[in-house]
């Protein structure tokens, strides 16, 4: 067989990790300069990859802007191979629209350069989701690279069953729905041709051992050579290297080569018939489970909350509103700073940052970034709800018979689903500006006002069920459009209320009407062990967990929310659990209960729990290991003796109309090398549980493979896992475990470690996650026939709350006080993603994928194109209404504007 060695030369480039991001940026104007260079000026130095992502142009092109030109030609010239990501993100820790956005942006980015390399680039991603294929084949990529995920055996072994093995390093990828992909593994890693020796002596032997290692998994004669590794520098030597190969290897061809040529030639050569076909999710099933990296879904949790809520801010609010903005006229969409949003947000998405296995300093940096990235999103939000509310006829009806005192508030609902939420917003009374009066004279007017309390009303003067806290006098100020800010005091009323029917992406209007009189929350009952609705009825236990009963269906689950704490001496990739096995739970502790709140809006009842733990894992036996790199698995200490008082308050909150119970946890974190899970017991055994993932409801087992080792099984969730009629639904909290009989859910809500891991000693003494903790969660119950059709829409309307603004008055508008946006009529089975300008700016494009496992039809307003996550018009597709949607299907629609 005729062999052609392929040399691609990269520098996989971890944008921050065991450095922070400016010793790497520095770094990389070095790597990119001399790469420039040699590009232009060495003879057989012809190309290099860098690294599937355009944010490292970004990061170069901060420090010299102007070398743009000059990066531009080597892109255009084909030397310089970048794309098709904007980063090398996680691909189970960001979400489904996250990851469209990065394909979308990165390639926008690259054919902003000059060209896309479009090849799936999945070098040191920690799993990939199944419908990864799918998701590159829209963007017009068959093929992936990727370094994780599946077991090669080898010519020798031939034992390949389970979908997640392959005899070769060569196979294809089949996504949920059937789209299928070639991929190559990248079975000896990404630097099986790093730093190839010139001297003849070194290149002989480096060859022979590279060589070998390579005909274990190739199915044929096009051989794969990474040149390069994490942050190494370009070699610079390499034309001479590959000319001593060739003379010593006159039968192989040796080429400096890229993706794309290697792919097309590999194509040429595959024994099709031969090559097994890799199914789903790669998450490295088939091996002994201590090297998945699954556990970086725990690491400094607080990461994933921000993350969580930032981009679903993105996805549910802020982009939706910015379309109800620019539909109706009254402003424009902000494509520009949402694109700048996003990127910021990526930044912390990358596989090492939001993984939270770097350094301490990079995890610093990224708080800030995750505070920017929101404060950005909510500027858009704030700004284009204030200006719709403006255009909102906020008039009380006739039919209200509502007098002019009424307070208008607009409530925002962008779930994709109609729903009945419990709206929180707060409303301002009397409010009087500095200019009207000599502000320290201001405070004692307003106290001598008349009380009031306030009644809430819908828009046909309909009383419906709030309770409402006094604030009392606070400042604030206006920042108007065309004038000079605006401070002023007012009387501020924190309301929550019962809003029945809110549009599936739309806005209503409610009344806070002021009536003489104290505010008082109207106590229903006080009873601490009870909380109940027209859905459910928890009842609580004295070791504080409970019992969860769905009046609908009848099916109970008891023995819920007990917590349980366990040793780690593992670090941020992995969990290890100490070597003494010592668990604390307070499933035989005592619990102090007490009502917090109690109206016909909600009930919250608080559990308090003190639990006694180890202080730390045994001091001087867990330094020893870690200082001596004791790889993870076979690390035994114990836990320390020295017990600290851990106290965790557990808030359930049921909510009128609510199908779910709302938990809040808190936790005063004062030990160290721990975890803490909540286990909610199924009532029931099962092979298999359920776990929303991207752009898909995955079915798992819960039996590990005959080659797991490692005693846990942890996986990774966006919103929710589902066993047997009972679901958590996750508000930032990605990992869980599912026992092997499917009888238990454990979800973590903190591991608390000390160090990097990897390949060496690096101290991270905050990843401890020291100070106060916060979990959230619901815990529901479904019919199980209805996970797909019903109950997964639930899950994904509790992700965020409901977006309520008081009006500046009752005042005319041409929006009416009512208005539903939705284009599409309800499908079981096909679930909301995204309503969004298109990134041209021409078109408004909408997104669902399907979780059913039969076609189902999708009914639309207006006639719309079929297009792909790109966004871009497709020719030769007609406009419809009515769509068939296959199993599995990530369906977007393209509506043109005046169409």
């Amino acid at each position: 067989m005729k062999k052609t060695a392929y040399i691609i030369s990269h520098s996989h480039w971890d944008r921050e990790w065991f450095l922070p991001l400016e010793t790497l940026r520095y770094k990389l104007v070095t790597l990119l300069d001399e790469t420039a260079d040699l590009l232009e000026n060495k003879d057989g130095f012809e190309y290099f990859h860098l690294d599937g992502q355009t944010i490292m142009l970004e990061d170069y092109l901060a420090v010299k802007p102007g070398a743009r030109a000059r990066m531009e030609r080597l892109v255009r010239d084909g030397k310089l191979r970048i794309g098709p990501w904007y980063m090398l993100q996680d691909a189970f820790l960001t979400s489904s629209e996250a990851n469209v956005r990065n394909l979308l942006y990165g390639m926008q980015d690259a054919r902003e350069f000059g060209a896309v390399e479009r090849i799936g680039y999945f070098p040191d991603t920690f799993g990939i989701y199944g419908q990864a294929p799918q998701l590159v084949k829209q963007a017009g990529i068959d093929s992936v690279i990727f370094g994780r995920g599946v077991k090669p055996t080898g010519f020798n072994n031939q034992v390949f069953e389970g979908g997640y093995t392959s005899p070769f390093s060569e196979m294809f990828w089949q996504a949920p729905d059937g789209t299928r992909v070639l991929g190559v593994l990248l079975a000896n890693w990404y630097s099986n041709g790093n730093e190839i020796p010139v001297r003849r002596e070194d290149a002989l032997a480096f060859w022979d051992k590279r060589f070998a290692d390579v005909a274990d998994y190739a199915s044929t004669g096009a051989l794969l050579f990474l040149n390069g590794c994490d942050h190494q520098p370009v070699q610079v030597d390499l034309p001479e290297a590959l000319d001593v190969a060739r003379e010593l290897y006159p039968d192989v061809d040796f080429k400096h080569s890229h993706f794309t040529e290697y792919v097309a030639e590999l194509r040429k050569l595959l024994p099709s018939e031969d090559l097994q076909v890799i199914e789903g999710e790669l998450t490295n099933q088939r091996t002994d489970g201590w090297s998945t990296l699954v556990n970086t879904a725990s690491s400094r949790m607080y990461l994933k909350q921000a993350n969580q809520r930032v981009q679903q801010l993105l996805e549910k609010q802020v982009e939706p509103i910015a379309v109800m903005a620019t539909r109706t006229g009254t402003a424009a969409y902000p494509e520009e700073y949402l694109k700048f949003t996003w990127k910021l947000l990526m930044e912390n998405q990358i596989h090492d940052s939001i993984t939270g296995c770097s350094v301490d300093a990079v995890h610093r940096e990224m708080e800030t970034r995750f505070m920017k990235a929101e404060q950005a999103a909510r500027a858009i939000l704030d700004d284009k709800v204030t200006r719709i509310v403006r255009r909102v006829d906020t008039r009380a009806t006739t039919t209200a018979k509502l007098d002019g005192e009424a307070v208008p508030v607009v409530v925002f609902h962008t779930s994709g689903y109609a729903a009945t939420r419990v709206v929180t917003v707060d409303v301002e009374l009397r409010r009087t500006y500095f200019a009207e009066m000599p502000f320290e004279e201001i405070p004692a007017y307003l106290d001598g006002l008349p009380s009031v309390r306030l009644e809430i009303r819908d828009r046909d003067g309909n009383l419906v069920d709030a309770d409402v806290t006094e604030l009392g006098m606070q400042f604030d100020y206006e920042l108007p459009d065309r004038a000079f800010r605006k401070p002023y005091f007012a009387r501020r009323y924190r309301v929550r209320f019962v809003a029945e029917d809110l549009p599936r992406m739309g806005f209503s209007t409610y009344f806070a009407v002021p009536v003489r009189g104290e505010n008082e929350t109207v106590r229903v009952e006080n009873d601490a062990k009870r909380l109940e609705n027209k859905f459910l009825q928890v009842d609580i236990a004295e070791n504080g967990s409970y019992t969860l009963i769905c009046k609908e269906s009848g099916q109970m689950f008891a023995g819920l929310g007990v917590y349980v704490d366990q040793g780690d001496i593992g670090n941020e990739y992995m969990f290890k659990e100490t070597g003494d096995g010592l668990r604390v739970s307070t499933e035989d502790l005592g619990a102090e209960l007490v009502v917090l709140e109690s109206s016909k809006v909600r009930k919250t009842v608080e559990i308090t729990h003190r639990m006694m733990l180890p202080e730390s894992a045994d001091v001087e036996a867990f330094a020893d290991e870690k200082a001596r790199v004791v790889w993870h698995p076979g690390r035994v200490s114990p836990r320390s003796e020295r017990l600290r008082e851990f106290v965790v308050r557990t808030r359930l909150t049921l909510e009128s109309g609510s199908k779910a119970l709302k938990v809040d946890v808190r936790m005063d974190n004062n030990v160290a090398d721990h975890r803490v899970r909540a286990i909610f017991p199924t009532g029931t055994t099962r092979a298999t549980h359920f776990a929303d993932s991207v752009f898909e409801i995955v079915e798992r087992p819960n039996q590990v493979s005959e080659e797991w080792q490692n005693p846990s099984n942890d996986q990774r969730q966006q919103a929710f896992v589902a066993v047997g009629g009972l679901m958590v639904v996750n508000r930032g909290l990605p990992e869980y475990e599912v026992n092997a009989d499917g009888s238990e859910i454990r979800l973590t809500l903190l591991r608390a470690n000390s160090e990097l891991g990897d390949w060496g000693n690096f101290p991270t003494p905050e990843a401890q996650s020291f100070g106060e903790q916060v979990a959230e969660f619901y815990v529901m119950p479904y019919v199980e026939e209805t996970l797909r059709t019903e109950a997964a829409k639930w899950a994904y309307e509790y992700q965020m709350e409901p977006l309520a603004m008081q009006a500046d008055g009752q005042h005319d508008g041409e929006l009416s006080s009512r208005v539903e946006f939705a284009m599409w009529m309800d499908a079981p089975g096909l679930i909301f993603s995204s309503w969004k300008r298109a990134a041209s700016g021409d078109a408004e494009i909408l997104r669902f994928y399907s979780v059913s496992e039969t076609v189902r039809e999708m009914a639309l307003l207006d006639e719309m194109r079929k297009t792909t996550i790109l966004e871009e018009a497709v020719p030769d597709v007609a406009l419809a209404r009515s769509w068939q949607v296959a199993p599995s299907e990530i369906i977007t629609w393209r509506k043109e504007d005046g169409k």
